[in-house]
This record gives structure tokens, C-alpha cells and sequence, in this order.
């Protein structure tokens, strides 16, 4: 004699129109809260301080807000808003840290970087990546923005020749490019598949051992600028 077992598969309910109401009004409330928080900051709460050097040697001011701008800004617009710590790693002398930011129960999250060996440098870290997770709620997106496209604006010119300078011929022994420039002219050369006298010669109407250090920079940096914008157009083209 056989028995059988029965099993009672329990089908889900659909969802009242309560629940669906529910769920609406939480996608709206949410949608709102993101429209808020992507709001241009008032121009007042922007600071600037120096960042990075273009190939002319310009330096180019940044954008940024402070990190308790940008926890003010989510106090006002999304004051459910929670923040944690998910990692802290070092990493020879930086240490990242990684901040997940939670609205309603959707979390991004940012990596900060910091000096390993200063406190100052880990708290920095920190709100380094309390802004980066914020951004990804749009706030202050603007202006990472414009620091974005004024880099890729700069990896798009052509690099221009060296400086012309009066004479590039060391005038003195102490003078003379040093072996370190001699070296790193060479390679740079090799990888961009140029002849490093030849290049030389056409740009400063003389031998490598002629230049002066100065010259030499000149040179170092016309051919980096040559193998930064070859290696962009690689990336772009792939």
C-alpha cells in the first residue's frame, strides 16, 4: 500500500492597491528627494584650492565643497539619510576608506584616500569618500563635472614643441643635463618609437650631451605630453 504525499503550494497574493499606492508614492517621494539633492549648490557654500598642473605648467583652481556642506545639504533634502564605514584598508603609506551613504533604502558608496601615518590624513579619507558616495545622489555633481572635462579637454591638445629657449647649450660643467635626464630622454624616446637624437637635434639644434638641465626638462616634458596623448588616443580608439 502506497501513500501519497500531497504538498500544498501556498500561491502569493497579489498586492492590494493599498501596497501599490504604497509602493508608488515611495518611488515618487524618492525621485523627489534625488531632484532636490542634484540642485546646483548655493555658489556661496563652493570653495577653490589648487590642483593640477596642465602641460604648459598652468595650475588649474578646483571646485569642491566641504564635507559638512555636503552633510548639511542631506539633513535638509533627505534627513532619513545614513552613513557607514564599509572599509578602511592601507595601503602602503595611503589608506582608502569606503563610505556607503543610505536614502530610502538605496546606498552608493565612495572611496577616499589619505597619509596612513596622520590622523588628519584617515579623517580626510573619510570625507573624501562621504562626498564621492554623495555625488552619486547627485550632489555637487556639477562641479566634478567641470574638473572632469577641463582634464579631458587638456589630455585632448596636441602637445606643443618645447620652449624655445635662447640657447639650450649647457655653458658650464655644472650645468651639463645629468645622466638621470640622459636616461629617462632615451626611454622616453624608445617607448614612443623616436630617435632621441634625432628628436633632439630637430627641436634644440644640438646633441644630448649639449643640453643644459634646464633644456633637458623641456624636452623630458614635450616627450611625456607625446606618450600621455598617444596613450589617450590608444584607450579612445580601443
Amino acid at each position: 500500500m502506497t501513500h501519497e504525499t500531497k504538498t500544498e503550494t501556498k500561491k502569493q497574493e497579489p498586492a492590494t492597491l493599498f501596497e501599490l499606492n504604497e509602493i508608488a508614492s515611495n518611488v515618487l517621494d524618492f525621485s523627489t528627494t534625488l531632484r532636490e539633492l542634484r540642485r546646483t549648490v548655493d555658489p556661496n557654500l563652493i570653495r577653490q584650492r589648487a590642483g593640477r598642473r596642465d602641460r604648459n605648467g598652468n595650475i588649474h583652481m578646483v571646485e569642491y565643497v566641504e564635507w559638512h556642506t555636503v552633510a548639511d545639504i542631506l539633513d535638509e533634502h533627505a534627513p532619513n539619510w545614513g552613513h557607514t564605514i564599509k572599509d578602511i584598508r592601507p595601503i602602503g603609506e595611503i589608506t582608502t576608506v569606503t563610505v556607503a551613504i543610505t536614502i530610502d533604502g538605496v546606498t552608493r558608496e565612495g572611496v577616499g584616500t589619505g597619509k596612513t601615518a596622520s590622523e588628519t590624513g584617515i579623517k580626510k579619507a573619510e570625507h573624501d569618500a562621504l562626498k564621492r558616495a554623495a555625488v552619486k545622489f547627485g550632489i555637487a555633481r556639477e562641479l566634478y563635472k567641470r574638473e572632469f572635462d577641463s582634464v579631458v579637454q587638456d589630455e585632448n591638445d596636441i602637445p606643443e614643441e618645447p620652449n624655445k629657449l635662447s640657447d639650450p647649450v649647457a655653458k658650464s660643467l655644472g650645468d651639463m643635463i645629468t645622466g638621470k635626464q640622459v636616461g629617462m630622454l632615451r626611454a622616453l624616446a624608445r617607448d614612443a618609437k623616436l630617435d632621441a637624437e634625432a628628436e633632439c637635434s630637430q627641436l634644440m639644434h644640438c646633441g644630448i650631451q649639449e643640453l643644459s638641465k634646464k633644456a633637458a626638462s623641456e624636452l623630458i616634458y614635450y616627450l611625456q605630453n607625446l606618450q600621455r596623448n598617444s596613450a589617450v588616443q590608444m584607450r579612445r580608439a580601443g
